[in-house]
């Protein structure tokens, strides 16, 4: 007998009707968001129901952001690297430590053993209040995970 189960990539009408319809409750909804797409509202919705949520994306994916947006990641934005600089930090560092605070889940991807190192040093630190709202005013709605351009669909031509 299943206990759990899990989503993926579930916006708030389908986390909403996956809370109504199932007879068990998502655990967990894995989403892509990151300072350039916080999808706030999809957040606090889950959280509010009890649905944990997994930030499959919680460095925005530079190489997508530079390929499908024509600018640089969320890493090289000004805010950020301002913030890595008064906590003495790297910019995935404030990225990374901005998602745990937001009581996210965080699961970067790198197979550079230096960087695995890195993204564990996150917990000597805390953002202040004030820098967690800079860092939520830098939201550009910007998804890096296009599933259809993935398929050789561009919706967004």
């Amino acid at each position: 007998m299943m206990k759990s189960f899990s989503c993926s990539n579930y916006d708030i009408f389908l986390t909403r009707d996956c809370l109504a319809y199932s007879k068990i409750k998502p655990a967990v909804n894995q989403i892509e968001t990151h300072p350039y797409f916080q999808r706030e509202s999809l957040v606090k919705f889950c959280q509010k129901h009890g649905v944990c949520v997994t930030a499959h994306t919680p460095l925005g994916g530079a190489a997508a952001n530079t390929e499908w947006f024509g600018t640089v990641s969320c890493l090289d934005d000004q805010v950020l690297k301002g913030l890595a600089e008064k906590y003495k930090k790297t910019t995935a560092q404030i990225a990374l430590r901005w998602g745990i605070q937001r009581n996210t889940v965080v699961i970067p991807k790198s197979s550079k053993l230096e960087r695995l190192k890195e993204n564990f040093q996150v917990f000597d630190f805390e953002l202040s209040k004030e820098d967690m709202e800079l860092i939520g005013s830098m939201d550009k709605k910007y998804r890096t995970n296009q599933p259809a351009r993935f398929w050789g669909i561009d919706l967004f031509a």
